[in-house]
C-alpha cells in the first residue's frame, strides 16, 4: 500500500502534464462568432426613420403642388364626346405609351409580365447576403446609378422623337419606326426576289422583332458598359438594370402626362394646356 500510492500519484500527474499540453493555448482556442455589422440592417431606428422623412418630404410637396397648382377639373362627363386624347390615370400613362410604339399585346400585356418577373428574379440571381437591403451598398452604386438613369432616358427620349417625326417617304401623316420598316419592306417585295415577305411576315417584323430587339439593346448594352466601366459585380450590374426600369417608367410616364395632347401627339406641356381648353 505504501509503495502502490507514490506511483499512482506519478501516473496521474504525467496524464496532467500530457493533458494540458494536449490542450489549445487561450490564444488558439476559438472565439465565439461575432456579428457582422453588415450582415444586418435594422428596421428601427434606420429604416423607418428614413421613411418617416421620405413621408415628411412627400407630404410637403403635395402640400405645395396643392397651394400653387389648380386641381385639373373639367367640365361634367359626356357620354356622346370622348375626350381627345383619352388618357388612363397617371401611374398607367407610361403603358399608354407604349401602345403607341409597338403591338398592342406586346406593349399591354408581354413587357408589363417580363418586367415583373424579371424584378422576382433579382434575389435569385443575387445570392449573397452581406449589403441586403442597403441601397448603394458599394461606392460605385451611386454613379452607376446615375449614369444608367442618364443612358436609358436618353434612349428612351430619342426613340420616342424618332418615332414620333420619322417620316415614311410619299404618305402624308405616316410617321414612326414601325411604319419605316413595313414601307421598306413592301418596296423590297414590289422589287422582286423577296416573295417571303408576305404581309404577316412584315407586321411580325415591324412590330414584335424590331421592338424586342431595341428593347433588348439596351438594358444589354447598358450591362456591359456597367461591367468594364466599373469592373461591376452582380450586384452592382442589378443596381443598374434596376435603374434601367425606374427610369423607362419615369420617362414614359411624364411624356404620357406633360407632352401628348390632342391625336396623342407631342407637344410642350403649356400647348396641352390650350388644347384642353
Amino acid at each position: 500500500m505504501t509503495t502502490a500510492q507514490p506511483q499512482e500519484d506519478r501516473a496521474a500527474s504525467r496524464v496532467a502534464v500530457l493533458e494540458s499540453a494536449a490542450a489549445p493555448s487561450p490564444a488558439a482556442r476559438p472565439r465565439p462568432s461575432q456579428e457582422n455589422p453588415d450582415e444586418k440592417v435594422h428596421t428601427w431606428p434606420y429604416l423607418v426613420r428614413i421613411e418617416f422623412v421620405g413621408a415628411l418630404l412627400y407630404l410637403f410637396l403635395l402640400s405645395l403642388m396643392s397651394v400653387f397648382v389648380d386641381a385639373p377639373l373639367a367640365s361634367l362627363a359626356n357620354p356622346d364626346v370622348t375626350p381627345n386624347p383619352a388618357k388612363a390615370p397617371w401611374y398607367f400613362l407610361g403603358l399608354q405609351e407604349l401602345l403607341l410604339h409597338m403591338d398592342k399585346a406586346l406593349a399591354g400585356v408581354i413587357v408589363p409580365g417580363a418586367v415583373l418577373v424579371l424584378l422576382a428574379a433579382i434575389p435569385y440571381v443575387d445570392h449573397r447576403r452581406k449589403g441586403t437591403g442597403i441601397w448603394f451598398y458599394s461606392p460605385k452604386g451611386v454613379p452607376i446609378a446615375l449614369f444608367s438613369f442618364a443612358y436609358t432616358s436618353v434612349w428612351n427620349v430619342g426613340l420616342i422623337l424618332v418615332d414620333q417625326f420619322l417620316m415614311v417617304p410619299g404618305e402624308q401623316g405616316g410617321h414612326g419606326i414601325g411604319p419605316i420598316i413595313r414601307y421598306w419592306l413592301h418596296s423590297l417585295r414590289q422589287g422582286g426576289g423577296y416573295g417571303f415577305l408576305t404581309d404577316s411576315v412584315v407586321n411580325g417584323i415591324a412590330g414584335w422583332i424590331v421592338p424586342i430587339f431595341i428593347m433588348l439593346l439596351i438594358p444589354t448594352s447598358l450591362a456591359l458598359i456597367v461591367r468594364r466601366r466599373w469592373q461591376a459585380d452582380t450586384r452592382e450590374v442589378l443596381i443598374g438594370l434596376f435603374t434601367f426600369f425606374v427610369a423607362s417608367f419615369v420617362v414614359l410616364t411624364v411624356v404620357g402626362t406633360a407632352f401628348r395632347g390632342e391625336g396623342m401627339n407631342l407637344m410642350w406641356p403649356w400647348q396641352v394646356k390650350q388644347a384642353n381648353h
